[in-house]
């Protein structure tokens, strides 16, 4: 495969042992759910980023929280527009056992886990100071 030319539908190119690129399309959500329900999938989209970006104005977080919801309005964002213009998303990075994906997801995934971790470390900073002595 020449660089800047899309490969054909389905073609393999290993990069390394563990690493390919695979060009598929993908007209679900994750893991190829709600395949082809395009009406249900594209108000979901729009709803979960104004969610985020309702979340973001309204509970200021530390940097990894602002990280975090970059990554997931990034990745949303992207997703959602080439399935609005081509009607499915593109994965193209494969792994063994496991489902083809695309940088958005990749974007979503560490966005998610990055939201679980300022949860969770905003949860415990929180206990620590309501469990402070008044002084």
């Amino acid at each position: 495969m020449v660089l800047g030319q899309p490969g054909i539908l389905g073609d393999e190119y290993r990069l390394l042992p563990f690493l390919s690129l695979q060009r598929t399309t993908n007209k679900g959500v994750a893991f190829g759910l709600l395949s082809g329900r395009f009406s249900v999938i594209v108000p979901a989209a729009c709803l979960a980023l104004a969610l985020i970006f309702v979340y973001l104005a309204l509970e200021p977080r530390p940097i990894i929280g602002g990280l975090a919801g970059g990554l997931l309005i990034g990745g949303s964002l992207g997703n959602l527009l080439e399935r609005v213009t081509q009607g499915h998303v593109t994965d193209f990075v494969r792994i063994p056992h496991y489902p083809t994906f695309n940088l958005a997801d990749i974007f979503i995934v560490v966005g998610v886990a990055l939201v679980a971790v300022s949860l969770l470390w905003g949860g415990s900073e929180s206990r620590a100071v309501e469990g402070a002595p008044n002084g």
